[in-house]
């Protein structure tokens, strides 16, 4: 039977804020005596009371009370089984007549949250009993929760680490393994038990004792992370290595995390990516380098015609009615077109030596757009802007005005028979540290102030595949023509430490931009004052020239014997050493080439130098000759002279060296 509060006592309500008390008593004095305590309770509550076991569990289905508190001894059962109908969804106090110690330690141990002995007292004080049972429960029911709350993230923490798929271990100062995960267990082929209290280094490397390299004592020495990369042969695998400290309440390093990630595969793929890469590029060389050969060789065939056809003519005298200096006007003349040649594969190659001056490139493009305005179609509109602020460059001359002239012919080129528009626009842009400007490889445009050559035409445009070849040495676009044309152009671009960008798209039409650094007067070298021309009297002396070509040896003596020295020759710098030792005191000048068997001209003329510090020395070169301008600028008895050269030059150079010796 259920009973209600009684009059006077706090009314049952729907409340949900007011505790409910549900009280299971069997004797109706203590019933009352107990609803009279509630009279004048601070606190709500709702009270419910039953008087049997049976009563209680249907009570509990209609609604679940905050509290139970119930006799021991029902007439229906044990008070105590209400524990399991509570499940420990709140607490449940058990009342008896008859109280011992032994009665409230098995009450303790059946889970009951208290137990009180009945009494007068006990009844009066019983919603003071209450309200601490309540505020116990709450403190129970939040350590559960923290405890559940720490339980799951304890479980979870597990799970993460037996299911990463790294070989993940904690290891103590002692190198000791104290903890491993489920993928380093099964990668020795042991429990994780059977891991723990071995050494690291002899799981990992079959060791007795650590690697002098091993990345946690490096931990222990600086109490830093690090990370190394290994190859293990027992197990024949890659790993990547981190180990991280674990530190205890004073800071103390304690243990580690030691990670091991397997990338054997990835470090084969990766392999196997720049061997692909290798030999794709070795592909795009030999092609490139086959384009270049065909390219030399038709433009080298093309000058061997003129030469050795002019030579077969003279020597079989065929024409004797045309004036022989006629046909070695134009053997002289092909012979400059294969020198010029030779000039854009080294321009092709940025090794050029650069004859620096300051160029006020506003002049020279102008130039060049008026000399150029009668060649270029007139189908083809010019607009020009040029900034009159931009700032002076230094460079190479004739170099810069290739350069120039080459983007202009090629942008009025691509605009063909169509009506179009060349713009030419220069400028002065200042990139800053903190503004990403690249070049059209994707390399970064140093920061620093540039004069800009823009040049742009409306033609068709090019595809992404033909913007990666046209670098490429005598890759052309058009039907005929060949050259190494803006292969070249880079190549200076290159060499004066400028950037050139790329912008085009298919039927739109084709942008370039040049940048050249900003005339600085802390870098620029100083353009040497030409050498005053020589008075052509005769001139006596004795030259040694070195030169491994025979050829060259013979037409080097017959110049000089022209010009009025004495010559004697020698094979290699070896020989020519010999030479000075033997024969010094009648040697006035060395004329060495750079480039030989046995031993080059640069180490001879170091030997020489030790020799003697004085003799003049000029060395020939028939490419570059950068790596060794430092030295020789600074010597003012040794010059460079360029092959191949004439005997004005030769002479002019000559006679300098010559000159500064005798003073």
């Amino acid at each position: 039977m259920m009973l209600m509060a009684t009059k006077g006592a706090p009314m049952l309500t729907e409340n949900s804020d007011i505790p409910l008390i549900l009280f299971v008593e069997d004797d109706e004095l203590h019933v009352s005596a107990m609803q009279r305590s509630f009279k004048n309770a601070e606190k709500k509550y709702q009270l419910s009371f039953v008087g049997t076991l049976n009563d209680a569990r249907t009570a509990l289905t209609l609604q679940f009370p905050d509290l139970i508190i119930t006799d021991y001894k029902l007439p229906d059962g044990d008070g105590t089984e209400l524990l399991l109908a509570a499940n420990g969804l709140c607490p449940v106090i058990l009342m008896t007549s008859h109280g011992s110690e032994q009665f409230a330690v098995n009450a303790m141990k059946s889970g009951v949250h208290d137990y009180i002995v009945k009494s007068a007292a006990a009844f009066e004080t019983m919603p003071l009993t209450v309200k601490h049972a309540l505020n116990t429960w709450q403190l129970v029911v939040a350590r559960k929760a923290a405890e559940e709350t720490v339980h799951h993230a304890k479980q979870d923490w597990e799970q993460t680490f037996d299911a990463v798929p790294d070989l993940i271990s904690i290891i103590d100062a002692s190198h000791t393994i104290i903890r491993v995960n489920k993928t380093m267990a099964e990668r020795c082929g042991l429990t994780q038990e059977e891991l723990i209290g071995r050494k690291c280094h002899e799981i990992m490397h079959g060791t007795s004792e650590p690697h002098s390299d091993c990345p946690y004592i490096k931990m222990l020495q600086d109490g830093r992370g690090h990370s190394v990369c290994i190859e293990e042969k027992r197990w024949e695998r890659t790993f990547d290595i981190t180990v991280s400290p674990l530190h205890d309440d004073r800071g103390q390093i304690r243990a580690c995390v030691h990670v091991a990630r397997d990338i054997t595969e990835g470090k084969k793929a990766e392999e196997e990516r720049l061997a692909m890469e290798s030999q794709f590029l070795q592909t795009q060389k030999l092609e490139s380098l086959g384009v270049l050969a065909g390219g030399i060789a038709h433009d080298f065939n093309n000058i061997l015609t003129i030469i050795l056809g002019h030579c077969y003519i003279i020597e079989g005298n065929f024409d004797p009615e045309t004036d022989q200096k006629v046909r070695v006007k134009e053997i002289e003349k092909a012979a400059q077109r294969a020198a010029d040649l030779c000039h854009q594969m080294l321009s092709y190659s940025g090794k050029n030596v650069l004859v620096q001056t300051r160029i006020n490139l506003w002049l020279m493009v102008d130039e060049n757009v008026k000399m150029l305005t009668s060649a270029i179609k007139k189908n083809v509109g010019i607009e020009l802007d040029l900034t009159y602020a931009v700032p002076e460059i230094n460079g190479d001359s004739a170099q810069i005005q290739q350069v120039v002239m080459n983007l202009i012919i090629n942008a009025a080129e691509a605009i063909g028979d169509n009506n179009g528009t060349l713009k030419i626009l220069l400028k002065k842009i200042v990139i800053a540290d903190d503004h990403a400007e690249t070049d059209f490889l994707g390399n970064p445009i140093m920061p620093g102030s540039y004069a800009c050559l823009e040049v742009t035409d409306s033609g068709s445009g090019m595809d992404a595949e033909t913007q990666k070849r046209i670098f490429e040495p005598f890759f052309t676009t058009k039907f005929t023509g060949r050259g190494l044309g803006l292969s070249a152009v880079l190549g200076i671009i290159k060499s004066h430490e400028g950037a050139l960008q790329l912008l085009s798209t298919p039927g739109i039409g084709t942008t370039f931009k040049v940048y050249f650094p900003s005339y600085d007067k802390t870098n620029i070298v100083e353009t040497k004052l030409a050498a005053r021309p020589v008075p052509l009297t005769t001139v006596r002396g004795t030259i040694l020239l070195v030169d491994d070509e025979e050829s060259i040896r013979i037409i080097g003596s017959a110049l000089l014997k022209a010009i009025g020295f004495s010559v004697i020759t020698a094979t290699n710098g070896r020989e020519a050493l010999e030479i000075c030792r033997e024969q010094g005191s009648v040697i006035d000048l060395v004329l060495l080439d750079l480039l030989m068997p046995v031993m080059g001209g640069f180490e001879a003329y170091r030997k020489l130098r030790k020799i003697d510090p004085s003799i003049p020395v000029v060395i020939c070169s028939g490419c570059s000759a950068e790596e060794i301008q430092e030295d020789i600028d600074s010597d003012k008895y040794a010059a460079v002279i360029q092959k191949p050269y004439g005997p004005d030059q030769l002479r002019t150079t000559l006679m300098k060296l010559l000159n500064a010796a005798s003073e």
